[in-house]
């Protein structure tokens, strides 16, 4: 049984956690090609992980979940990557959804998370354009919503779902976020993805008009309110956001590129180099230089990625909540690190030989999932880098477009 409303002797600790998962992990690489074969995390491993205290993570601490420090999420979410990088992202991404708790009110949410369940309870889509949102209307009691929400990591294990909406036809700063239980939806089983296959990202739809009523309709508005009520009741999130969600998901990333070089070193002295000198990968000098450019990669995303864990634990520690200024290089930081990773994971893919092609060896798809995580919009090394140099050279732009969960009123 999962876990529902407890003390804080009920919790495990995030070491607890880490020990559990890496106990799993041979179980969760073993699992990695059956889950992307089935576009989802197999129910066994969900019940394992589950039974760990994983999905504590995706609860709020004040209906029983964990209430971690940036950096003990951070190594959660490293030995989840090293296991099973889909695995990771997933539970990732439904513990970064439930700051949506917040916007509504605690006897309408509470009965989403105290009731007996396995894995993720919720999940959240809120998009940074009408294609990736629905609309709603207002009618007497609630509202009439209607859409379409692709790429609703998590989906397959909840309940329940936070889905944005967009109020207006035409004003795109006019945006809700209303919580339906999952069998109001269809889901369309439409994930077939070159890279996080296993997430069951799929889209999920309203059949025609769905009837929403007003108590489980919000805003960003009123999140930024409840969760400042919370705040000076002792029971609100961690500060830092959806910034906070990032850096600790870099875990991720990092974990799977500790898998990859795991992997390369592990099999790199039974590796001959054809049409070579050498009888063995091992005597290469270019082997050498792969391994230690991948490394020394991985390190130095470990590093920025430790850097900004530190910040917004300090900064948590202070009562304060990151500025712009701040939010900005966060984003820039998390793009480094899941680039770097990816980059280095593809070094030592490309340097495997055309064994690695296989779907039996595990670097392969290692590399596809990383990089299809670097892929992710929040995660754009471009975007950030061309975001933060432009800041850094005081040239103004245009509003930047944001997701629901980013929204000031």
């Amino acid at each position: 049984m999962a876990m529902g409303i407890g003390t804080d002797a009920d919790r495990p600790s995030a070491q607890e956690i880490v020990d559990r998962v890496e106990k799993l992990r041979p179980w969760l690489r073993e699992q990695q090609a059956v889950a992307e074969r089935q576009r989802r995390i197999p129910q066994e491993s969900v019940e394992r992980l589950d039974a760990a205290g994983v999905f504590g993570l995706t609860t709020p601490r004040r209906f029983g979940g964990a209430d971690f420090t940036a950096r003990e999420l951070h190594g959660v979410f490293r030995a989840l990557g090293s296991g099973c990088g889909a695995t990771g992202w997933l539970v990732w991404a439904a513990a970064g959804g439930n700051l949506w708790s917040c916007a509504f009110p605690d006897d309408v949410v509470a009965p989403v998370y105290a009731s007996p369940w396995v894995g993720n309870r919720t999940f959240a889509v809120g998009g940074t354009s009408r294609r990736m949102s629905g609309t709603a209307r207002q009618v007497d009691g609630g509202w009439l919503v209607e859409g379409a929400w692709p790429f609703a990591t998590g989906s397959v294990h909840a309940s329940h779902g936070y889905l944005a909406v967009f109020l207006d036809e035409t004003d795109d700063t006019k945006v809700g976020m209303v919580l339906v239980p999952k069998d109001s939806l269809v889901a369309r089983d439409d994930w077939d993805a070159m890279g996080m296959a296993a997430t069951g990202s799929q889209t999920v739809a309203t059949d025609g008009e769905l009837f929403v009523p007003d108590e489980r309709f919000s805003t960003p508005r009123r999140l930024t309110e409840r969760i400042a009520e919370l705040t000076r009741q002792g029971l609100g999130p961690r500060r830092g956001g959806l910034a906070r969600s990032l850096v600790t998901g870099t875990g991720v990333a990092l974990g799977m590129a500790d898998h990859a070089l795991e992997e390369f070193l592990g099999a790199v002295g039974k590796r001959s180099l054809p049409y070579s000198p050498y009888a063995s990968q091992l005597d290469a000098p270019v082997t050498h230089l792969t391994v230690g450019r991948a490394h020394t990669r991985i390190r130095a995303a470990a590093l920025v990625a430790d850097a900004a864990v530190t910040r917004l634990d300090r900064w948590d520690a202070e009562g304060r909540e990151p500025s712009e200024g701040d939010v900005l290089q966060l984003h820039t930081d998390v793009a480094y690190v899941w680039d770097a990773c990816a980059s280095a994971v593809e070094t030592l893919f490309h340097a495997s030989g055309a064994s690695a092609i296989t779907k039996r060896l595990p670097l392969q798809l290692i590399a596809r999932n990383c990089r299809a995580g670097s892929l992710h919009a929040a995660h754009g090394i471009d975007t950030w880098t061309e975001n933060i140099g432009r800041a850094l050279c005081g040239v103004e732009s245009a509003p930047v477009s944001t997701g629901v969960l980013e929204r000031r009123s």
